[in-house]
């Protein structure tokens, strides 16, 4: 039962982090990642530390109107106070100015390494792999390559 709760409690951060962006909560993401975190996100780049990470979300997102980012197919393993966790992202992005009335969609996987920590679980290690891209609101994605 233990593990189930734990299970839960990840889950519940890797939604945080699609509630945030959405709600462009940046402060928020403290809540996700750890201070010191790393992340890649492909056809982006590498990024060390949660002030880069959210400089960089914010930044891209802030080249979007609504966004809605989906969450599914949760898989997490929970070994002690580390866990891996990997599920499918969903994010659709309105364009704004004379990208007003166009959607972008990205497809992809999130694979996250987490840590237990004083706060409750945290991302240290964020890996974001593209799957697939359509549509063009004139912002930086990550590509499908």
């Amino acid at each position: 039962m233990e593990t189930l709760l734990e299970v839960a409690r990840i889950e519940r951060v890797l939604n945080l982090y699609a509630f945030s962006l959405d709600a462009g909560d940046w402060a928020a993401l403290d809540g996700v990642f750890t201070e010191g975190a790393t992340a890649h996100f492909q056809g982006i780049g590498n990024f060390d530390g949660r002030a880069a990470i959210v400089a960089l979300i914010s930044s891209v997102l802030g080249q979007a109107g609504a966004t809605q980012h989906l969450l599914a197919n949760f898989m997490i393993d929970v070994n002690g106070s580390k866990a891996k966790a990997k599920c499918y992202l969903q994010a659709i992005h309105a364009g704004k100015g004379k990208f007003e009335g166009q959607k972008m969609t990205v497809w992809g996987e999130y694979r996250d390494d987490l840590e237990r920590t004083a706060a409750g679980w945290r991302i240290v290690h964020r890996d974001l792999a593209g799957i697939h891209a359509e549509g063009d609101i004139g912002m930086a994605i990550i590509s499908s390559s």
